[in-house]
């Protein structure tokens, strides 16, 4: 299928690893030329030289989510040098594994800030420059979570929560500048996240790491881990011109985790 997004322009945050270093190179491969953001300098440009030497263009942008200003510059960083701004796909680090009685004050601040506010900046900037390119595509990588409520994991599924009331209220009021948002919730899948729950499990519960990862995957109906690319190429659909209804949605990629409709 062609996807409509060759010579688009794309923002991924948290692209140094996991879920957003996917999803930046699976959107360069699809013909994006795509902003790579995160704090780990030497990752960001070992992704961008993996994407070049795939045939993609990349730029690195390290920075901090969390300081004033950083959405901004993203936002002219994309513009100045490739004109235009389509797409941002928001990746945030999760928040530790608590239950509700260990969370601090300054825990849930962190945890509000990143998971939830950080996205909410990130849009605020990137609207302008969407608005002017004729149109975009917000995509907020979520959790499962936010459809069934993950034991110890109250910081991820509240604050990722509270993400999706603003996705979906976005997407009412920018469908008509042709700005379509929509959220992805990830099970459990094969990333560097996923082995630090499976630390944090099994100290909590004095099993193994092995022992921790297959009670993960045991609330799995298909019984295995999630690839990160199964991710990645939802998110590669969502922000393509072959997927230009679908908006204020929330799509789990989840291996049938969450049963509820």
């Amino acid at each position: 299928m062609e996807l409509g997004v060759r010579g688009k322009v794309a923002i991924v945050t948290a692209a140094s690893r996991g879920l957003g270093r996917r999803c930046a190179s699976t959107l360069a491969a699809e013909g994006m030329k795509v902003i790579l953001a995160a704090r780990n300098a030497a990752a960001l440009e070992l992704a961008v030289k993996e994407i070049a030497d795939a045939g993609g263009t990349a730029h690195a942008v390290p920075a901090d989510l969390g300081e004033p200003g950083v959405p901004e510059r993203l936002v002219d960083v994309a513009v100045r040098r490739w004109g235009r701004l389509d797409a941002l796909v928001v990746s945030t680090p999760g928040p530790p594994s608590m239950r509700c009685e260990e969370v601090t004050d300054d825990a849930w601040r962190l945890a509000m800030d990143m998971n939830c506010l950080v996205p909410i900046r990130l849009s605020r900037a990137a609207l302008p420059a969407m608005r002017a390119a004729g149109g975009g595509r917000i995509v907020y990588i979520g959790t499962i979570g936010v459809r069934v409520a993950q034991p110890d994991m109250v910081l991820s599924n509240a604050t990722r929560l509270a993400l999706m009331g603003y996705a979906k209220t976005l997407a009412a009021e920018v469908a008509p500048d042709d700005i379509l948002v929509n959220t992805v919730a990830p099970g459990p899948l094969a990333t560097e996240r996923m082995d630090e729950l499976a630390a944090q499990t099994a100290l909590r519960l004095g099993i193994d790491e092995e022992q921790a990862l297959q009670r993960w995957v045991d609330e799995v109906p298909l019984r295995r881990m999630g690839r990160p690319e199964d991710l990645a190429n939802l998110v590669a659909l969502l922000v393509s011109e072959a997927c230009g209804y679908v908006t204020g949605a929330v799509l789990p990629v989840d291996g049938g985790k969450a049963p509820a409709y």
